[in-house]
């Protein structure tokens, strides 16, 4: 009996520490211009998962307000289905506008259990070792597997954009206390330098990003939480 209770306790871990959340997180969107770095937009992405299928979505636009001097919006949406508790991504699609110019236009479709994707017609396989991701889930894929592998100092994926899947590093470069909402957070913090990307993961936050600094080209920006809050 003690050992059936033991199994059980087991069990019901294993399926909580895999259960997913939905949630809605909310950021500030700093751009770096001329005149320095400056809160000029907000950030909304949202999680709705369950124990089969999951959405995950980011709306970042620039406020009425600086659309004469930095006019700017990315929209995205990662889909894809759930398997003990990890998020693999179907189909991702981004949007990304500068100046009333498209400047981006694409969708993906993964075949995560072929290792490839298709873009636009045109097949690109996996390069090598790590899970294929796209550019948004990324993020939450990370997040999973830091909580469940803190001691490792690397985390290497396929990342599926516009171009193909190419294989890219995200190195642990240690703990930092980053200043959010006027409140210190001890943070992991982890870079890849070919996607020119930089995160802060919090276990406050089951270590989603509370900072993420990106620079594309000459545009340089970054983002700070500023609310989260879990869906039911």
């Amino acid at each position: 009996m003690k050992k059936i209770l033991i199994l059980c306790l087991g069990l019901f871990y294993s399926l909580s520490s895999n259960a997913l959340s939905s949630y809605e997180a909310n950021y500030d969107f700093y751009a770096s211009l001329g005149i320095g770095s400056i809160k000029v937009g907000n950030a909304d992405f949202k999680l709705e998962a369950d124990d089969h299928r999951y959405i995950y979505t980011n709306n970042a636009s620039v406020s009425p307000l600086w659309r004469t001097i930095y006019d700017y919006s990315r929209t995205e949406k990662s889909s894809g289905i759930v398997v003990n508790g990890q998020l693999i991504s179907n189909n991702y699609g981004l949007t990304e506008t500068k100046d009333d110019s498209v400047k981006k236009n694409i969708e993906i479709n993964i075949f995560a259990d072929q290792s490839f994707s298709m873009v636009g017609g045109v097949k690109y396989l996996k390069t090598g070792p790590g899970k294929v991701v796209d550019e948004l889930n990324l993020y939450l894929v990370l997040s999973q597997d830091i909580s469940k592998q803190p001691l490792q100092k690397v985390f290497t994926y396929q990342v599926a954009d516009g171009e193909g899947i190419k294989l890219q590093s995200f190195s642990v470069m240690g703990s930092e206390i980053v200043e959010i909402d006027s409140k210190k957070l001890q943070t992991i913090k982890i870079e890849c330098p070919e996607l020119h990307l930089t995160l802060n993961l919090s276990e406050k936050y089951d270590y989603l990003p509370v900072l993420i600094k990106k620079s594309n080209g000459k545009s340089r920006y970054y983002l700070t939480l500023t609310s989260y809050k879990k869906i039911h």
